[in-house]
């Protein structure tokens, strides 16, 4: 007993200056597990949310799971472990979740989901995908018969295996069909989210369908891999309409203010919902009510309009928060 006697008082004091320094930090701390981190909107959504947290005194940590589903469960369940007061996830799967969803309601820890909704979270955080993509419909097809005046033979390079743009995909056809424009949509091909997948399938498309000249793409990635099989193709670039969904990094607004075929992009402000996500994780840990679905700002942005929104700053691109949330009272 004696001899036990040190090292129960030295287990006691180790615990006892782990719970002083919880007690001395006494931050929120959020933990945020990204499907996709190399990925232009997840690092903006990243820099949304880190600066933040920094702003809000929270402590941020965030991991990629780089869409393997048994990986971000690994890291959920390593965050959860470590004590995270609310976990923030973009989901690789979001049917596959179920028992980090789980863990997290034995621990009381709430969670907040970035784009997909996961059963059991508080609250999704994201644009809703089918609307916003209706608005880029509509400007296509008023585009198709104010512009170009002639039929629009469309090319589209999806991502058929994810609700959200599975939901880009029919909201665009609804929105141009509804605008009563001349088109044909000649082909739909898989391009994985991916330029380098999206150029591959892409170019496929264009040798049996030169007649395309309008490409649309379910992200920035995928509407300039399909421009660039367009352009290596060896076709007239000068006939070409490119549209694109999320205008998410560097390269889609460096393209969309270029002059070039990319004319236009649905505008998802990644910075804008990593802010949201933040405030939704500090609001839902401070016991408040928070929707089901947090929706964010989106819309149709141009070479016209994209310096309403961000501004060229070196080689990088500035949101402005101001702008963007007198956009989404707008929406409302």
């Amino acid at each position: 007993m004696t001899r036990l006697l040190p090292a129960v008082l030295a287990l006691a004091v180790v615990s006892a200056t782990g719970c002083a320094n919880a007690a001395d930090d006494g931050k929120v701390k959020v933990g945020y597990v990204v499907n996709f981190g190399s990925h232009e909107w997840y690092q903006n959504v990243i820099k949304g949310a880190e600066d933040t947290a920094k702003a809000q005194g929270l402590d941020f940590e965030w991991a990629d799971a780089n869409v393997d589903l048994s990986k971000q469960i690994t890291q959920c369940e390593n965050m959860l472990t470590q004590g995270v007061d609310v976990l923030m996830l973009s989901p690789v799967d979001p049917d596959g979740l179920s028992s980090v969803m789980s863990q997290a309601e034995e621990s009381n820890t709430p969670v907040v989901t970035e784009s997909n909704t996961v059963p059991g979270a508080k609250t999704a955080v994201g644009i809703h995908n089918l609307e916003a993509a209706k608005l880029l419909g509509q400007w296509a097809g008023d585009y198709i018969t104010n512009t170009l005046h002639t039929k629009a033979k469309v090319l589209i390079v999806g991502l058929p295996t994810q609700v959200d743009t599975r939901d880009r995909v029919d909201g665009f056809k609804q929105g141009l069909e509804a605008s009563g424009a001349d088109y044909e949509i000649v082909q739909e091909v898989n391009g994985g989210g991916l330029k380098d997948q999206a150029l591959d399938v892409s170019a496929d498309a264009i040798t049996a369908h030169p007649d395309v000249n309008m490409i649309f793409g379910i992200n920035d990635d995928s509407a300039l891999g399909g421009t660039q099989a367009y352009q290596e193709a060896g076709l007239d670039v000068g006939k070409l309409t490119t549209l694109g969904f999320g205008v998410e990094g560097r390269a889609g607004k460096t393209a969309l203010s270029s002059g070039g075929p990319y004319k236009a992009g649905l505008g998802m402000f990644p910075e804008f919902v990593g802010r949201t996500l933040i405030e939704q994780a500090k609001a839902v840990n401070d016991g408040k009510d928070v929707p089901e679905r947090t929706v964010t700002p989106a819309t149709v942005l141009t070479a016209d309009n994209l310096a309403d929104f961000y501004t060229k700053d070196g080689n990088d691109w500035k949101i402005d928060y101001t702008a963007v949330e007198a956009l989404l009272e707008k929406q409302k």
